[in-house]
This record gives structure tokens, sequence and C-alpha cells, in this order.
């Protein structure tokens, strides 16, 4: 095998082209293979390493230059590190060598490497269809290969598909023959260099709708028969999407064609498999007459970051897995900014700091959270770090990095380093030395502080006035939610980008910030003194958060009372009081104080914001008897804007009324509201009779109110519309309703039924979630019992995915006792899952923070709450 302390295959033997043909049974659900890998090999060597994961290779040998050729001697899979080794009765010599291979395996039911989907068509209508999910390292899964993102290589790829079924993959059909039994071999076009984990087929009864970008790329957006319709939304702007990216990034998409498959099943999201990206039918698929304004956003956002990637990720790629956020961060970085351009009104900037920054905040406040840049070893550590820091925190620090250089010059260097890593790899350091020539900026030293540290800065200002005018006096020192318990990090530094905002100054004050402590002038107030407010990290531009004494906590909430704050700042300020309260350098009745100021507020992502501090309260205080007082508390602070809002769509609306509507009403209703709860069983009767009076933006707040007070005859009626929806969107929507039931026993039902055919293996993990998270008191407890309970089984399911599993780990991080941490940490030694090492310690971490802060604050919440 290779070197026993290396995770690496040899780089003697590279492959330089694979010509594959493959043959699904899915009847059987199994597949048979061939291949001829062209090799290079750069020394003689009697063994060639490479990789292959539940595979058995019935045939191997190498065909010389000279035309001669070799069988292997043996064939050997080493199951634990998923690879072959094949050795020859003689040295293959240096140059160019054909390795060829004859191999069977599984269509397996665990939504990766080359997998079964069960469909069903609208008329009830069942049957399979095969697909492929290989990122990260499941290509071995369907064919020997190096299975390594710098062992870049061509495809050529054939399939044995059955008449009536289409084949879809990277590139377009070259030629297809009838075979005369049933079945035809399609072939396809050979394909760029590109990593394996790239490379995608599909086998189904799917179809197309198509379309034609400005430079001639067709797009195509693919469903089966009975949904296909559904695509229309999703094929406009998947055209746009491509043609702005084409624009912005100065290079060309090179492939002649870009497919968008929807998937009945599929463990992630999306996959930006070059050529032909495959989703989950519910982040592809629209319907105008029942899908809400969340679900059009969602297929806009998904398809945006996508695309970005056909750039980002598959045109050049990272030299190995410790690089993924070049991949990830720039998906959602850019993803973003597209859809800011085709959609301005939907204010994606603001959204992008609830969507990504403020999770990537939350996450990396955590001692047990890693660096942007992480060594990773073995296929477990790669997929565990696909989480909020490969996304989140390094698509808001790309952010910050382009402020701060000026979009001109960071288009500028990304387009340079596009053009000059093409069809090859790269590394962080090489679009560092790409922005640095573009900008004349120290990039690499600015940078390095945010993608080599685990962390980020808290930055603690005292405002000093003085005959108008201030100075603001800034120490750094990195944030940690178990400051709470006592655990301090003062050592570690950022180069910190600042801007801060003053009350009727029309620009900011901007400097970077690099050692431990700043004094900074601001300049003359242009307010009276006692009406000067003073708002450090204006917009949201950096990756922080901010402290402040007292006294000017007391002048910005009068800001926020005032409209006089900015969205950006409006969101940042109230999300980084709920952080500061969650890590004990601010009392929790602060942050209450602060939060009520938001009465008048009419931001949609605000409201979000808002909603989702809240959430995190309550699961806080979940078992306090001031509980209820603290409902009351939540209704007053949303009574306005729903007053405002209303049940109905207004002439005139846009996109993020709706969106506003939702959250407000749907939390107004969680909280007991009386008239909100009634409203909802008023229109919920009225879509019984008549599907077409319930608002597509409602449906969601509608089901989930109904759910919670559902006896046993609404809950088997919303069981029933799930069964009978026709878009996996509606039966989404309807089985996280049926997670919010306040009657336990309807709960574990729930849980139950989420592990039988029911509910599709993809939506079982966000049904065993919402359990845990609706009403904590009670389903944190159930969910966790359940997963001890069903561990097994859960973890043969989900551990290939890496993020579903931690999902089902994080369930349990809602606990407030020391007890339930040590009780986590037993069985996760009992039941070792390298997948979710790192979580389970993020969990336990979490469980004691929640426990000192609920000591620390529990009785001054008793006394606010008692007045």
């Amino acid at each position: 095998m290779a070197n026993p302390k290396s995770h690496r295959l040899p780089t003697t033997v590279r492959p330089q082209k694979y010509a594959l043909t493959l043959r699904p049974d899915l009847a059987a659900f199994t597949f048979e293979g061939e291949e001829d890998v062209v090799l290079r090999v750069s020394r003689p060597e009697k063994t060639i390493v490479l990789h292959a994961n539940e595979l058995k290779v019935k045939e191997a040998g190498v065909t010389l230059a000279n035309g001669s050729l070799v069988p292997a001697a043996n064939i050997e899979h080493d199951e634990a590190s998923q690879q072959l080794r094949l050795t020859f009765p003689r040295a293959i010599p240096a140059g160019t060598a054909t390795l060829s291979l004859k191999f069977t395996g599984i269509l397996n039911d665990r939504l990766r490497g080359f997998y079964r989907s069960k469909y069903t068509t609208a008329d009830g209508k069942e049957g399979w269809m095969a697909t492929t999910q290989f990122e990260a390292t499941d290509a071995r899964c369907a064919l020997p290969c190096w299975d390594e993102p710098d062992a870049k290589a061509s495809f050529e790829v054939s399939l044995v598909v059955p008449h009536g079924m289409a084949a879809v993959s990277n590139t377009p059909i070259v030629a297809e023959k009838d075979l005369g039994d049933g079945t035809r071999l399609v072939r396809f076009a050979e394909t760029p260099r590109m990593s394996t984990y790239l490379l995608s087929f599909i086998v189904g009864p799917l179809e197309a709708l198509t379309g034609q970008a400005k430079r001639g790329t067709r797009v195509g957006v693919w469903a089966t028969p009975d949904k296909v319709r559904y695509g229309e939304w999703a094929l406009e702007n998947a055209t746009r999407i491509l043609d702005y990216l084409n624009a912005y990034y100065g290079v060309p998409y090179p492939l002649p064609k870009l497919d968008h498959i929807a998937l009945s099943d599929f463990a992630a999201g999306a996959m930006e498999n070059w050529g032909a990206i495959t989703y989950r039918e519910r982040i592809l698929l629209l319907d105008p007459a029942s899908s809400d304004a969340q679900t059009r956003q969602n297929i806009v956002d998904v398809i945006a970051h996508e695309t970005a990637h056909m750039w980002f990720g598959d045109l050049v790629t990272m030299a190995w897995w410790d690089d993924l956020w070049l991949n990830e961060s720039f998906a959602s970085w850019m993803g973003t900014k597209a859809v800011d351009a085709l959609h301005p009104d939907w204010q994606m900037w603001t959204q992008f700091l609830y969507l990504d920054t403020v999770r990537g905040l939350a996450l990396d406040g955590l001692r047990n959270s890693h660096p942007i840049e992480v060594e990773v070893k073995d296929p477990a550590e790669v997929r565990e770090i696909f989480d909020e820091i490969s996304y989140s925190k390094g698509a808001s620090i790309l952010r910050m990095l382009e402020q701060f250089l000026g979009e001109g010059k960071f288009r500028k260097g990304l387009r340079a380093y596009l053009k000059e890593h093409s069809y090859g790899n790269a590394r962080t350091a090489d679009l560092w030395k790409a922005l640095e020539a573009a900008s004349g900026r120290p990039v690499r030293a600015l940078m390095n502080t945010w993608v080599r540290q685990t962390g980020f800065p808290l930055l603690d200002v005292r405002i000093e006035r003085s005959g108008g005018a201030a100075t603001a006096t800034i120490a750094q020192s990195r944030f940690l939610f178990d400051n709470i318990v006592g655990v301090a990090d003062r050592k570690t530094r950022w180069r910190v980008p600042v801007s801060i905002a003053r009350a009727g100054s029309p620009k900011p004050t901007k400097f970077l910030m690099e050692r431990k402590k700043e004094k900074h002038s601001l300049g003359r107030a242009r307010r009276l003194e006692d009406r000067d407010w003073i708002k450090v990290n204006a917009g949201q531009s950096g990756f922080c958060r901010v402290n402040y004494a007292p006294e000017e906590w007391d002048r910005l909430r009068s800001a926020v009372e005032a409209g006089e704050l900015e969205p950006r700042d409006r969101l940042g300020l109230q999300n980084d009081a709920y952080a500061l309260t969650r890590g004990g350098y601010l009392p929790a009745t602060s942050f209450l104080e602060l939060t009520a100021a938001y009465a008048g507020e009419d931001d949609a992502t605000v409201w979000r914001t808002i909603a989702e501090s809240l959430m995190g309260f309550e699961a806080l205080i979940a078992d306090e008897p001031y509980l209820k007082r603290f409902d009351e508390y939540v209704r007053t602070l949303f009574r306005p804007i729903a007053a405002k809002g209303g049940w109905e769509p207004r002439p005139g609306e846009g996109h993020l009324d709706a969106i506003r509507r939702s959250t407000v009403l749907s939390r107004l209703g969680h909280h007991g509201d009386p008239k909100v709860l009634l409203e909802a069983q008023i229109r919920f009767r009225r879509y019984q009779k008549d599907p077409a009076s319930l608002h597509p933006n409602l449906r969601g707040v509608v089901y989930g109110l109904v759910a919670q007070e559902a006896d046993r005859s609404t809950y088997e009626t919303l069981w029933e519309l799930q069964r009978k929806a026709v878009l996996n969107e509606e039966k989404v929507r309807l089985l996280v309703a049926l997670t919010k039931t306040k009657r336990k026993e309807l709960l574990q039902e729930t849980l139950d039924r989420s592990l039988t055919d029911e509910v599709r293996s993809q939506d079982a993990v966000p049904v065993i979630t919402g359990v845990a998270i609706a009403w904590p008191g009670v389903g944190r407890d159930l969910a966790w019992s359940f997963v001890q309970k069903n561990w097994d089984e859960l973890y043969r399911r989900y551990s290939p995915s890496g993020f579903l599993i931690r999902r089902l780990v994080q369930v349990h991080e809602a606990f407030t006792d020391l007890g339930r941490a040590r009780e986590i940490e037993r069985f996760f030694r009992a039941h070792p899952a390298r997948e979710v090492q790192r979580t389970v310690k993020q969990v336990s971490e979490k469980i004691r923070v929640n426990a000192k802060w609920l000591a620390r604050n529990g009785r001054d919440l008793a006394r606010r709450f008692r007045a």
C-alpha cells in the first residue's frame, strides 16, 4: 500500500484519462463496470495503488507503450484505507501505460457514491433511478480511481441505459447505440481535466426544459416528466446567473452545456458536478400555485452558489481538502453577489449577515471550532469540515476583504487567479498572491490572521467625549462563549479592518487595527452630545463582535428606537448583544432591554435575526417557571409588526414583506397569541375545503400553528396531506409542521415515523432535529433518547454525508444540565464516530456554557419576569 504514515496515494503513477463504461441494474441494485485509464508513470513501479471502496475488481492489467499486456499478479483491497493495490510480475516502465479494470459494485441506499433513488409519479407509479454524489471521497464507490482533488484527468463516460430512461453526465451525448436487449449504449463527450469528485452520471426517467445563455451554452433543467414543468423559474434564473458570472469572472464557462437535475433523494442541498449540477427536488422545482417566497429565493440562491463553483472549485480546484474553503466560501460569497445583481429588492447582503455571518460567528465562538485552513487526513476528517467555518466564516471574511481592497481591485485579482490556475489546482497562498498583485496591499499578512487562527476578535470599545470631539479606545481579544465559565484568550491577535459610524456623519471612519489596543480620533460630533451615538463595525463589514460601556449601549438603543441606524447595523447590534450575553460579557437582562427597542422595526431580515436570538433564549429557559412571562414579552414585541403586516398580501408588496409576515406570525403563534392561533385554525379549515384559498406564503405558518395545537385527528390529517403532496417542498413543509405539536405522545410518534417509509431518508434528519428545537423543554429529551436508541441505523444512513450525522449530534446542544454533557460524552465514547468527534466536543462545550449562563442569569431573569 501507500506509505502507512501517509493518507495520500503515491504520486509516481498518475491518471491522465479515464474511459469508463457502466451498466447499472435497477432491479438488482448493482452495476458492472470496466475502464481504461491512461497513466503517466514517472519511475518504474511493480505496484499501482489507487482508491476503491465497496467494489469488487475482477480483472486488472496494464498495456505498455509497446502494446504488450501485463496482467496483475495480485489484486488486493484494503478496506480500512479504501485503497486498491495491484501488483505486477515485473515493473511497469516509466512513460505512458494504460490500466484496464473490470469490476462490480452496489447501487446503495446511503445517498453516496453511485446510489439508487426512488421516485413516485403523480399517478402513484413508483420506480428507481441511479445517480451519483462523489464529494468528498466517494467517486471510489463507483469506479477505481485516484480520488484526490489534485489527481485531475479527463473522463470519457459511457452508460448502458434501459429503454425509456434518459442519461445525463458532465458533457453532452455524442453517440447512442441500441444493444438489442432492451438497453442502449450512451457515450458522452470527453470532459476537460477535472477532479474525480466532480464526475457525475444519472440514469432515470427524466425530461428537460432547455434554454441558451448569451455565449451559446445550452442550459437545461431536468426532472421526472410529471414535474419538469416546475423547472421554469430555475431555468430562467440559471440562464441569467450564468450570463452574470461569465461577465464577472472574465473567463468564459468552458463547457457546451450546463444541466441542473432534480433528484428525489439527495443528502446535500446541491452538488457542483461540472456541467451536471444535482439538487434536492425542493431546491430546484417551483410550483407558482403552492411555492412560497422563501422557496423562490432558495432556488435562485443555491443555483447561484453551485454555478459559481463552475469556476471556483471546478475550473480551479483546491490542491487538497485543507483548502476546502477556496471552493465553498467563494461559492457562498459569489452566489450572494450574483443573486443581489439579479434581484436587488431582496437585499441579499443584509440577508447574507443572517444566513452566513451570524452562523459563522456562532460556531467560531466555540473553543472547539477550527481554523479555515485545517489539516485533513482521512475521509472522515474531510466530511467533518463541511461546516459553517468552511462556508460562512470564509464567505464573510471575503466580503470583509473585498470592502477593504475595493471591489475593482478584488475582482481584478480574482480574474488573474482564475486565468493562471485554469484546469489545475491552487492553494490559499496563490489567491493571496493574485490579490496582492492587483491591489498593492499586504493581503497575505492581513488574511493569514483570519484563515490560520481559530476564532475571531471581540472589540471592546470605550468612548471619550470632550467639547464635541470624541476618541475611541478599542482593545481586541478573542471572543469565546466559554468566557462565561472563566476561560479567556487574550493573546490571539488579528489585523482587523475597522469601520466606525457616528450620528450625523456622512461617511464612516476607517482604519486597520493591528495592535492589541489602539486609540483613534473620531472628530467632532454633528449632533448634540446627548443624541450622539457611535457604532463600531459599521455595516457589519468585519467578522467580529463589539462590546461597549453601558452608557454607549444606552445611546445605541435610543438610535434603534429612533430608526437612525441602517438595517445591517440594527441586525448586527442585536445579534452582538445576544452573543455577548451568551458568553457572559453582558447580563441577559441587557439583551432583553435592547431587543425591546425593536418594536418599531420593519426590516424582514432584522426580524428573522431577532426571532432566532429569542428562540435560543427560549431554549435556555425552557424548564424555568417564568417561561410563560417570557412568552408575554415576545408577544408584546411582535404584535405591532404583525398588526402592520396583517395576514393578507397587499398591492405592491415585495418579496421581503412576505418573508417578514411568515416570520412574525409564526413566532407570535408559537408564543401563544390567541388571535393568531385562531386565525390559523380558520384558514386551515377553509384550506381543507378549497386549497387555493391559502396563499403559498402562509402555508408553512398555518400548518405549523395548526400542528402546534393538534389533536389526534388533526395530526393524522397533516400526515395524509404530506402523503398526497406532489412536490417535495410541500412534503417537507408538512413534515416540519408535524415536529411542532405540543403533545408529547404525538412528538414521539413523529420521531418513530421518521425512520419508516413515510419519510424519505433525506428528510428524516430535519424531522428529528425539528422535534428537538420546536419545544426544547420536551422535544430535546425525546430526540436525544431517539438518537441513542436508533444510533446504529442513523449512523449507517448518514455518516457518509458528514453534515447530516453532525446535525443529529447537534440536537443535544440546547441542554442546560451538566449531567447531560457527561452523558453525551459517555455515549460517544461507547459509540465512536470519527465523523462527529469535533461536533461532540462542540456540543459538550455548549451545554457547559448553557449551564453556567443559567446559573449566572437565572435569578435576575426571575426577578425581571415577576415585575
